[in-house]
């Protein structure tokens, strides 16, 4: 209930924010009415887009018809004027006799105007496809079998025979050690030796003779063979 008020009320003091008075008990409001379901907000489009509502409220056919030619080809001054040239007329008056002779010789380049007009205002849809062709829908019997899920199931058995099968190929023999992380920790490094100096000759020679230097290396070997048993 709207607390009273002095004088004679219009309508449109209803929509002018300085004359709205807030009722009894409640805060006044600072907008506007809403309008109604007719009303349209923005502009209307009536243009046809081929949507499903053109779809169902019409039904728009592109006509294909042949059509002969409204009006007649002109004359293909070219042709006309070479083969004139060729059989020796050349001043004007031979010219235009020559024409009249040959008139029927038309140009052959220009295409017949289509006649304007038809049942749809939009062009004519190519006889083409834009993109990937749509795949073809699956017949009810397929779906209701639940035949995609067999062959799902299928193949993931199937891959997990073959995943059973490279793990039993895999599997070490008997009395073979793997090498692990340990062992490769464990193992004694390979010595580094640069490539441009093993064929660098010595600058000092220590051993008596070449016999001794021999013996020297076969025991440096022996003892490199024995450190990596170890």
């Amino acid at each position: 209930m709207s607390s009273p008020r002095l004088g004679v009320t219009r309508d449109s003091m209803l929509t002018n924010p300085l004359h709205i008075k807030a009722s009894l008990g409640r805060s006044v409001s600072r907008g506007f009415s809403v309008p109604g379901p007719d009303f349209t907000y923005g502009m209307s489009n009536e243009s046809t887009d081929g949507g499903v509502a053109e779809v169902l409220s019409s039904w728009l056919v592109q006509r294909r018809s042949d059509f002969a030619p409204s009006q007649a080809l002109p004359p293909d001054f070219l042709s006309l004027n070479r083969d004139a040239v060729r059989y020796g007329i050349v001043t004007s008056k031979e010219l235009s006799q020559y024409r009249a002779q040959m008139g029927g010789a038309y140009s052959q380049g220009h295409a017949p105007t289509p006649p304007r007009g038809g049942s749809s205002l939009r062009p004519a849809v190519p006889d083409i496809t834009f993109g990937v062709t749509t795949k073809k829908s699956d017949p009810f019997s397929v779906l209701l079998s639940h035949q995609y899920g067999r062959s799902w199931l299928d193949e993931q058995m199937k891959n997990s025979r073959n995943q059973t099968s490279n793990q039993q190929q895999k599997r070490f023999k008997a009395g073979c050690i793997p090498d692990r992380r340990s062992r490769e920790l464990t193992a004694s490094p390979l010595r580094y030796t640069l490539p441009p100096l093993t064929q660098v000759a010595p600058a000092l020679n220590t051993f008596r003779d070449p016999e001794a230097r021999q013996r020297a290396l076969r025991s440096l070997q022996a003892f490199r063979v024995h450190s990596e048993e170890e």
